[in-house]
């Protein structure tokens, strides 16, 4: 009855797996890989000091080191999506949360930045964000939460 349950276990996560890489949609995608940490509705937590995408995500993807920071983020580094996948999760969650002021501006990610962005190394993910921090404060923008 254990083998029984264990092949039970082992055959449902392996069927997981393959639907979780063959079809997925976008939506999909975001509460798998970020919406435990932001929230279904991107708002974060301050426990955790997780930061909310609404008035900050679209500050990131103006800026090159913005969006070597999106990519690096641990939600999305961690996720090991193809590069294409994640870049549909990037513009998802800037279309869904990014400055609509900036939207004329803003270009979405495309599976060849993502793949560059990703061969970059990142060291200090926090330092990064800091520095964004300073840079985005002399504009008057503050990513604070």
């Amino acid at each position: 009855m254990k083998r029984l349950a264990t092949l039970l276990l082992v055959t449902s996560m392996l069927v997981g797996v393959r639907v979780a890489s063959a079809g997925e949609n976008v939506d999909y995608l975001y509460r798998l890989h970020c919406s435990g940490c932001h929230g279904v509705d991107g708002a974060g937590s301050k426990v955790g000091r997780i930061p909310p995408f609404p008035g900050i995500v679209g500050h990131f993807a103006d800026s090159p080191e913005g969006r070597l920071y999106l990519v690096h983020v641990p939600g999305i580094a961690g996720a090991a999506l193809p590069d294409a996948e994640t870049a549909e999760l990037l513009n998802y969650v800037l279309h869904s949360w990014g400055r609509q002021e900036a939207a004329e501006r803003r270009r979405d990610f495309t599976a060849e930045e993502v793949r560059g962005l990703r061969e970059i190394r990142m060291d200090d993910i926090t330092a990064l964000r800091q520095k964004l921090a300073v840079e985005l404060a002399k504009r008057h923008i503050s990513i604070g939460y």
